[in-house]
């Protein structure tokens, strides 16, 4: 489980103490197995003679997934721990901590260009004809011949770091056929070692050429981990929006609550003053007409709640263990606003460092430069040198001597005494070492206009170019991002303190309005105008404190410090060397 082991050891998350100390969901070994698992010969083989033609599939438990009951009973959770349960169970995350494992194969997958292979052939030929050739020299009869071969090879070959392709082959041949003068040795047998280099000079060739395709792969698994973790950092964003706008959907709905109560104390009082003939009808009126208004502002406000709430609930998407259904949250922390020295150079240079998409922009420029070297390369013509060497086998039994006695022919023949002796012979003489082969030579290839080549070119150049401006863009996009959060983090500190003071006087000039009503100095209208005002004022002091909340969260994003301010730890493990056979 290699590959598995590797995902896990990148995507190490480790929370603070408060997050650390719950005891995070178990792993699905199914889907860790299904993930890593390669099957074996036996296993392939079986599935290839299968009558189920559709793969296997994840078994689920139904009911809860995306399950968004509105009767499981409330959990109090910190934005830490709303944190940790979503890294643990959030669907898109879990997607994307597929392509770091999906990164990996592609390293992998390039050094497997230098795996050694070993082939090999066996192969029986017979062939039986009638010829009209004088097989019998003293009768003069024709008669059918028939020609017997047997081949086996075994062999090896690897491509070198230099481009070259090396092949090693051990060749056997047992050829058996009609004894004749030119055919001494019934079976013949011919065995054969040899070398054989075919070694790229122009094309496929540089230094360190075949390792710049493995180079692209790491820069891409490098490339795919600090996508993740821009990923994480997109994530964790979310969550504390999402949080804050649960909180500020919960304290709104306790200011429509208090302007309610406001309302119908108000209404109560004209009621009794009207029954006793004090007030007018009208000022009943308009108090009723202000609690409906207020009841008509609670209901959204509840509906607002419950959608905030679902949204982070889907959001974190963990599921409530006493129930067949997502948990339900009921945040324990208040928004807060602690003043802090920011400055503004210090963050650009931050996150010009840190922030993970910037980092895996820089990385992706690089890959698409190495595979303009690559593309360059392919302008060249090709230029092969091709080199051969070996040693050859001979042995045989030897047939019988061979009469002729047509005047001027051929006297007795016999083999080779050397050859005699069958296969082990012809092995014998193999390491001998007298009887060898060489082959030196080149093979040139040069395409006229070389089209395919030259828009590759093209188009890797385009890529590198287009990756070079993405960063820049990006690094744009982060220095707005940046100076705009904090400005708003500056405004919002202003905010809050007049926010607060705002609130205060309206509380202040509610009280003095009710003792200006109770005294008849004042009009329903007039105390209802106050309230409203009160109301108004409380819901801008909430919205001002959780967008703060919020904007910080941001800012920490923009800045790239988010993951390490949440205490939220990423570690890579080291990467996997490459295969002993990839060293030469």
């Amino acid at each position: 489980m290699v590959l598995v082991r590797r995902l896990l050891a990148a995507c190490v998350v480790a929370m603070a103490a408060a997050v650390a100390a719950q005891e995070p969901p178990a792993r699905d070994p199914v889907r860790v197995r299904m993930l890593d698992e390669v099957p074996n010969y036996g296993r392939i083989l079986k599935d290839q003679w299968s009558t189920q033609i559709r793969p296997e599939t994840f078994e689920r438990e139904a009911g809860h997934y995306g399950l968004l009951s509105q009767d499981a009973v409330a959990r109090p959770i910190t934005l830490n721990e709303s944190i940790a349960l979503a890294l643990e169970n959030n669907t898109g995350l879990r997607i994307q901590k597929l392509n770091p494992i999906d990164a990996t194969a592609r390293v992998r997958r390039a050094y497997a260009e230098f795996d050694p292979e070993v082939f090999g052939n066996l192969q029986k030929a017979r062939n039986n004809q009638l010829t009209n050739t004088v097989n019998d020299i003293t009768s003069g009869n024709t008669f059918d011949i028939f020609f017997d071969e047997t081949q086996w090879n075994l062999g090896a070959r690897k491509t070198l770091l230099t481009g070259g392709r090396l092949t090693g082959q051990w060749t056997n041949n047992r050829l058996l056929q009609d004894p004749t003068f030119v055919n001494l040795l019934i079976p013949e047998y011919n065995t054969g070692l040899s070398l054989t280099l075919n070694q790229p000079l122009l094309r496929d060739f540089g230094w360190r050429f075949a390792l710049l395709v493995v180079d692209v792969a790491e820069i891409g698994e490098e490339q795919a981990f600090y996508e993740y973790r821009a990923d994480v950092s997109v994530l964790v964003e979310n969550v504390e929006r999402a949080y804050w706008v649960y909180v500020l959907a919960i304290e709104s709905v306790a200011v429509e609550e208090r302007g309610l109560e406001l309302a119908k104390e108000l209404l109560r009082q004209n009621q009794g003053r009207f029954n006793v003939g004090a007030l007018p009808r009208t000022s009943v009126l308009e108090s009723e007409a202000e609690v409906a208004r207020r009841e008509a502002d609670l209901v959204r406000s509840r509906a607002l709640q419950r959608i905030a709430r679902d949204n982070l609930r889907a959001l974190i998407n963990a599921r409530d263990p006493s129930a067949n259904a997502l948990l339900m949250i009921e945040p324990a922390d208040k928004p807060t606003a602690v003043a802090g020295e920011v400055d503004l150079e210090q963050s650009l240079r931050t996150a010009y460092t840190e922030r993970p998409e910037l980092i895996a922009a820089r990385l992706n420029v690089d890959g698409r430069a190495v595979e303009r070297r690559i593309a360059e390369n392919a302008l060249l013509p090709r230029l092969d040198l091709v080199g051969s060497i070996g040693t050859l086998g001979l042995g045989g039994n030897a047939q019988p001597p061979i009469v002729n006695p047509t005047p001027g022919g051929f006297g007795n023949s016999f083999a080779n005494p050397q050859a005699r002796g069958g296969y082990g012979r012809s092995l014998e003489l193999l390491t001998d070492g007298r009887f060898y082969q060489y082959l030196v030579g080149a093979q040139i290839s040069i395409p006229i206009a070389n089209a395919a080549a030259k828009a590759d070119y093209a188009q890797a150049k385009v890529n590198s170019e287009g990756a070079r401006l993405s960063l820049e863009r990006l690094e744009e996009d982060v220095t707005r991002e940046i100076t705009e959060s904090f400005n708003n983090l500056d405004a919002f500190l202003k905010a809050i303190q007049a926010r607060r003071i705002a609130r205060e006087l309206a509380e202040e000039n509610v009280r003095n309005q009710q003792a200006r009503y109770d005294v008849g100095l004042a009009t329903t209208k007039d105390l209802i105008d106050f309230q409203d005002r009160l109301t108004q004022a409380e819901r801008a002091e909430v919205d001002t404190l959780t967008g703060y909340n919020i904007e910080l969260a941001r800012f920490r994003f923009a800045q790239g410090t988010l993951l390490s301010d949440r205490s939220i730890v990423l570690e890579r493990a080291e990467p996997e060397p490459p295969p002993w056979w990839a060293r030469f």
